[in-house]
């Protein structure tokens, strides 16, 4: 299925004008089964390059993803307070509007690790128009370590001659806590493309402005208790979890099964991966199509 590449503005508080982007697969399949994807913290559009091919031809759904600010072909903000939680939700509001999803239950939405938090946030809200949220690896509670560490790695500088050169050390996380699960060669390849971009100096480093870092280390999950926000999110939930993460503890699901209102949470566990499954391997994405069939509203 042809991939489109949109763009549209977004302005941050000093009323400055941004540019984002975002992709379709499937532009033209109906709009009531819509797909809205957002990646996580150091993620970006290509990662649901597999869901929006597969989802598009498969199953006749239309899939939108987007490079949140500061990551792949997004603008970079200048002030790197601006990488925050009420700026991505009106710039996600901006999508919203852009593709026609702002009347209530008007899509579904897939968000990774962030964004699934950020996916939290507006299921919450009355007359959302998320009909049914899926959360690959991610709930209202992260452990303190975890946070942590991500603050440190991504300050960590990192540079390689060609893409191909970070393969082998993506691979070396397999079997840890955040490993992506086993994938097949081309697979490992487009992980690697899509977390790498050309540098001035001619070498690779990670796709995404090393501003973002800034807002993460003071807010990581924003301003609010997000088991309050949970409280409100009624919609039908699929909670994809990596059976090795520590980002998301078993007792954070079960947690979460528990306090759950309205339609039930229905959580699946993959048991090769850590944080976060890749959702590039075909059993991944029918777990998402068969749920979405299941839950029809």
């Amino acid at each position: 299925m042809t991939m489109q590449t949109h763009t549209f503005q977004t302005y941050t508080p000093s009323g400055k004008g941004y540019t984002l982007h975002y992709k379709i697969w499937g532009e033209h399949r109906p709009k009531e089964n819509t797909l809205v994807c957002v990646h996580g913290l150091t993620g970006n559009s290509g990662d649901f390059k597999y869901v929006g091919e597969q989802l598009s031809a498969e199953d006749n759904m239309r899939v939108v993803a987007i490079d949140m600010a500061g990551r792949n072909d997004s603008d970079y903000f200048d002030d790197p307070l601006d990488y925050n939680f009420d700026q991505y939700l009106k710039d996600l509001d901006g999508l919203l509007k852009e593709i026609g999803c702002t009347s209530p239950a008007s899509c579904d939405w897939l968000g990774v690790s962030m964004g699934g938090l950020l996916g939290l946030y507006i299921a919450g809200r009355e007359n959302s128009p998320i009909r049914r949220l899926i959360l690959d690896d991610v709930g209202p509670e992260v452990p303190k370590e975890d946070l942590e560490y991500i603050a440190q790695y991504i300050t960590i500088p990192a540079e390689y001659n060609q893409p191909e050169d970070l393969v082998p050390l993506l691979k070396m996380a397999l079997g840890s806590p955040y490993s992506r699960g086993n994938m097949n060669e081309e697979q490992w390849l487009h992980y690697a493309k899509t977390y790498t971009r050309k540098l001035d100096n001619g070498k690779y480093g990670r796709n995404m402005d090393a501003k973002v870092a800034v807002m993460f280390q003071q807010q990581p999950l924003g301003t609010l208790d997000l088991w309050q926000v949970w409280e409100e999110v009624m919609q039908p939930v699929l909670a994809i979890r990596g059976g090795l993460s520590t980002l998301f503890p078993k007792y954070v699901a079960d947690k979460m099964a528990t306090t759950k209102h309205g339609a039930p949470l229905d959580l699946v566990t993959q048991e090769d991966c850590g944080h976060v499954p890749s959702l590039f391997r075909r059993d991944q994405i029918e777990i998402i199509a068969d749920w979405i069939h299941r839950t029809h509203l």
